[in-house]
């Protein structure tokens, strides 16, 4: 099993490793695909800081950010700070690359380290995935990485060249 991890990361799965499905996986995968509100609540875990790592519980106005993210390409949420927004969007962000094929996706924020800080909170909840629903691992570093489903995720600041060139 050593030859099927990510640059000997036992959390990260290698490109092109075969794996098994069971009846129930497939079953549990085509739902979390469908439903990134099960998804969130099911598999995502987050970092608390009085707890550690914790299954992300999301409150129902989190809930109806993802769904308002999955049913419309764009969005304005007029929101307090500290309320969860950056988890949530991780949240969504990990579902969206996982389950969608060939999308690039930009993580921007005012300075490059926020940005980073923000791929990193997504990181952590992709190592938690079970093995049997995560893509495989083409590039995993601090500003971006690569699954093999083709999807891509950018950490960059806020600047006028930060994603030129890319489509989003």
């Amino acid at each position: 099993m050593a030859d099927n991890v990510y640059l000997g990361n036992p959390n990260l799965k290698k490109a092109n490793t075969p794996i098994e499905f069971t009846q129930e996986q497939i079953a549990e995968f085509i739902k979390c695909k469908q439903d990134p509100v099960y998804f969130a609540q099911n598999y995502v875990k987050i970092v608390s800081l009085d707890e550690g790592l914790v299954p992300f519980k999301p409150y129902d106005f989190q809930e109806k950010l993802i769904k308002n993210f999955h049913e419309n390409r764009f969005n304005i949420c007029k929101m307090p700070r500290q309320t969860g927004k950056s988890t949530t969007c991780v949240s969504y962000l990990l579902h969206y690359a996982v389950f969608n094929d060939s999308v690039n996706i930009g993580i921007l924020a005012n300075k490059a380290a926020t940005a980073r800080e923000l791929l990193g909170r997504l990181q952590t909840a992709y190592e938690n995935l079970p093995k049997w629903m995560q893509q495989g691992i083409i590039a995993w570093n601090k500003g971006s990485l690569e699954l093999e489903n083709g999807s891509k995720i950018l950490a960059a600041s806020t600047s006028a060249s930060a994603v030129r060139g890319m489509s989003f």
